[in-house]
């Protein structure tokens, strides 16, 4: 039963991988990704190359969304340098009625 728990688990994080992967650019952060937890038995041998694929594709997910992250970073840093329009001391609004 490891072999079917371990390939249910790896095409789970293989796919996971891919939808961060195929993401829209600067949008990979905002994939949604559901925790797990590793089946209780160990991998078996069999398993052991298209695990260090998936590996491969997590390593590359997580430096894809960690470049999207930094990309948003900059973009914030950017808008937060822009003057206001109005000083955050006068009122935003006017009371007409009283």
């Amino acid at each position: 039963m490891s072999l079917d728990e371990w390939t249910a688990m790896l095409d789970r994080l293989e796919q996971d991988a891919g939808r961060i992967l195929a993401a829209a650019p600067g949008t990979a952060a905002d994939t949604d990704i559901a925790p797990w937890t590793p089946p209780t038995a160990p991998l078996p041998a069999a398993l052991a190359d298209r695990a260090r694929h998936v590996v491969d594709l997590q390593r590359a997910a997580m430096e894809r969304t960690r470049a999207d992250l930094d990309g948003l970073r900059q973009h914030l840093g950017a808008v937060s340098r822009i003057p206001s329009t109005r000083r955050p001391e006068e009122p935003a609004y006017l009371d007409v009625d009283g």
